[in-house]
């Protein structure tokens, strides 16, 4: 496996996750993040949904801070998500470990943006995903169409765990998880 490829790869969904654009992971990007995902999917502060992507929000945070373990309390470097992903998580040959991150990744994206809870991420949902984390939208169509491979215009959760599996674990640069995110060659945000 090509560690330059993964950590391109890597590095890249870190900085679409670091909203402030700071270079650190803390609790105020996920609290911008789930304020756009309010704003976008209308949802009234305080209310049900608000609550439930807070709590996922905060949970995927925590999560990562207590097993990046980072130098600093509470704000994840992009070499120490960087590290702890490439030999914690995708070089380690633990299996389980991997099948952990993608689940914990996969879920808290897929309920994020699944709006209607019918189990599919449909073409409007995706593009609202691009638009909270500041993806080119360039890439969107290009994206969808790749990771729905029954061209029946969503995505199941199959198709986008695959997707998510072959962003984190794969190798191979031509697969269509690898644009997941957009183009990860790119700088995401550059559309802000």
């Amino acid at each position: 496996m090509s560690a330059d490829f993964q950590r391109k790869k890597l590095g890249y969904f870190f900085r679409i996750l670091d909203l402030n654009s700071n270079g650190c992971l803390q609790m105020d990007d996920f609290t911008e993040m789930v304020e756009k995902v309010r704003v976008t999917l209308g949802y009234e502060p305080g209310s049900k949904e608000h609550k439930r992507i807070t709590d996922k929000a905060v949970k995927l945070f925590n999560s990562l801070v207590k097993d990046i373990k980072p130098f600093t309390f509470n704000q994840v470097t992009e070499q120490e998500w960087v590290d702890f992903f490439l030999k914690e998580v995708i070089l380690s040959g633990d299996e389980d470990t991997l099948d952990d991150y993608k689940e914990l990744i996969f879920n808290f994206m897929f309920d994020f943006f699944d709006q209607n809870r019918d189990g599919f991420i449909s073409k409007n949902e995706y593009e609202d995903f691009y638009d909270i984390f500041g993806i080119d939208r360039a890439y969107c169509d290009k994206a969808f169409s790749l990771m729905d491979k029954s061209q029946n215009y969503k995505l199941s959760r199959y198709d986008l765990m695959n997707a998510v599996e072959e962003f984190f674990a794969s190798n191979d640069p031509t697969l269509p998880g690898n644009w997941i995110f957009g183009n990860w060659e790119s700088e995401p945000h550059a559309v802000l």
